[in-house]
């Protein structure tokens, strides 16, 4: 258990430095100064150009040890040598020290997300053990489902600890996020709102988002469209920024949306609130030369069109499963027409609770045809999942006030553009409608909209009372990140206490600490077509079982040709 806890430990944090270089090597091409971004957020941006490297060899080849340990070690180089020419900001290192060590015990879990074994695990395994192969999805249904998390997650399948780190990537984005955060409302030239909203957003997060098993590949984007709405406020400051200024904010804000879409391309929707805000706030000209730069065209371009290709050789669909966006006639290697029109109104009806656990429709089409579904919704889900969301953010937002509430003043002078703050609002508001009405579930780009409905009109009451570069206001503020790490901590314990008192005969045991449980899967390992596979003989998930993972051969043709395996429906 000691040496498996200190392996754990050490490659952890030895893939957290190697992304920080590859995000040092993204930033410095990408952004000529770097005014706003800090070491957390540039992290951030190692992550997606992560995805982007990895995007591209599982072209050509398995992300196996030798592709992943000359990745993490080019990695630590990367860090190495930024770190002698001073260009890692030690202040903002030992921040993210600071925040690895506290959420650590988050990190420690046996019990994964509810979607892990189904299809995370399996998918992320079939890319560190294969290089791209089509018609995934005529495997197994967990295969339908793509996100670039997978993509990232298999880069981190390393030497004993094998799978064992695939949650790393959501918990850098934890690390990377809060503690991002806290440097952030620590700067003196942001706006009072930017600060407040920010301030919010670190202590609401860190006591609601503290089970890092639920985060699965629902968390990373939400959590990177709310970033982006936090840098476009930045702009809006009274005080008109530089035009270099603004074109860092421009890209900052939009390459965070272009990189959640690429975990679920539904995320697209959020990109109406930072167009709002730069089309307001700059002219049609520098938004046109801004977007148009080739560096930000062309990532953009790669990012969006890697989850479309992906999607596509999976699936046959350009966006799964939106039937209208697959070649089920003219791709071979696609799912039926009729497995798609299925899922796609299943999947529109499980969001708007028509289908759950122990519970469905007779009638599905008919249940999510026009408000068909909205009383049912509020019955089975509103006032279960939402409506505790909902309770959690108001609690903090009155905690907030109560807080400080003896500091308010009148400003007559504020430091932010009201009427754009507004006029966000109103963007956000449009955002909501279009997520309510189409796939009303938190899990569905829901947390972070349900949070901007209710925390701007707070954040907007207090920035126009407060001033944040007070070292008092500043000091409260403190304390309640630490409050609120405690609360994170105590939860965590908490947690983890119940899970080391479970049997090693009971599932999500965590007789493998600090190694996440996996259960045990009966399967056959048969040869089809001079291939392996691994057919599970139970009606279990894949869990780990070696890929490539078959839940079904009966309707299974297997192809190679050009160096590549296509798996078609006979």
């Amino acid at each position: 258990m000691f040496i498996n806890t200190l392996i754990f430990i050490i490659l952890s944090f030895a893939i957290v430095l190697s992304t920080l270089g590859y995000g040092m090597a993204f930033c410095n091409q990408i952004f000529q100064n770097k005014k706003f971004l800090n070491l957390p957020f540039i992290g951030i941006f190692g992550i997606f150009f992560l995805y982007i490297i990895s995007s591209i060899t599982h072209l050509i080849i398995a992300h196996n040890y030798i592709h992943n340990s000359i990745l993490l070690l080019s990695g630590l180089a990367f860090f190495y040598i930024y770190s002698k020419k001073n260009l890692i900001e030690k202040k903002e290192f030992r921040t993210i020290i600071f925040f690895f060590v506290v959420l650590f015990l988050g990190y420690l879990i046996s019990k994964t997300n509810e979607d892990f074994s189904y299809y995370h695990l399996p998918n992320s395994l079939q890319f560190s053990s294969h290089k791209l192969e089509f018609g995934l999805g005529n495997l197994s249904h967990g295969f339908k489902h793509f996100s670039s998390i997978f993509l990232i997650n298999s880069i981190f399948y390393l030497p004993y600890v094998e799978a064992y780190l695939f949650n790393i990537t959501n918990f850098m984005l934890q690390i990377f996020f809060f503690s991002g955060l806290f440097i952030l409302i620590s700067k003196l030239n942001l706006n009072n709102f930017s600060k407040v909203l920010s301030s919010i957003i670190l202590i609401t997060f860190l006591v609601k988002f503290y089970r890092l098993s639920e985060y699965g590949s629902d968390y990373l984007g939400q959590f990177l469209v709310l970033l982006s709405f936090i840098f476009a406020t930045i702009a809006i400051k009274k005080k008109k920024l530089t035009v270099s200024e603004n074109k860092e904010l421009f890209y900052i804000s939009f390459l965070l949306i272009i990189f959640s879409i690429t975990t679920k391309f539904l995320y697209i929707i959020y990109i109406i609130v930072p167009i709002t805000v730069f089309f307001y706030i700059l002219t049609f000209e520098q938004v046109f030369k801004f977007a148009l730069n080739k560096k930000f065209l062309s990532i953009s371009f790669f990012a969006i069109l890697s989850i479309i290709f992906y999607n596509l050789t999976a699936t046959g669909c350009i966006l799964y499963p939106v039937v209208f966006t697959c070649f089920t006639e003219t791709i071979d290697w696609s799912i039926s027409e009729a497995t798609v029109k299925y899922l796609n109104i299943h999947y529109k009806a499980w969001s708007k609770a028509g289908i759950g656990t122990g519970y469905g429709t007779l009638n599905p089409q008919e249940y999510i045809s026009g408000i068909n579904w909205i009383e049912n919704w509020f019955r089975k889900y509103f006032f279960t999942k939402v409506s505790d969301y909902i309770l959690v953010v108001i609690f903090v937002l009155l905690i907030f006030l109560i807080v400080f509430k003896k500091n308010f003043k009148v400003y007559n002078k504020i430091d932010f553009n009201l009427k754009i703050v507004l006029l966000s609002y109103l963007s956000i508001l449009a955002v909501f409608l279009i997520w309510f009405l189409n796939f009303p579930t938190l899990r569905y780009a829901g947390y972070t909209i349900v949070f901007l409905v209710l925390a701007v009109p707070v954040a907007l009451f207090i920035a126009k009372r407060l001033n944040f570069n007070n070292k008092i206001i500043y000091k409260k503020i403190k304390i309640l990140i630490i409050l609120a790490i405690f609360v994170f901590n105590f939860k965590n314990i908490n947690r983890i206490h119940k899970e080391l008192s479970l049997k090693n005969y009971e599932n999500h045991n965590f007789s493998n600490f600090p190694f996440y449980w996996v259960d045990k899967v009966e399967f056959r390992t048969i040869l089809l077509e001079e291939k392996f596979f691994s057919e599970v003989t139970n009606k279990k998930h894949c869990w780990n079982v070696p890929p490539t993972c078959l839940k079904n051969k009966s309707q299974l043709k297997i192809e190679y040709r050009n160096n590549y395996y296509f798996y078609k429906n006979k």
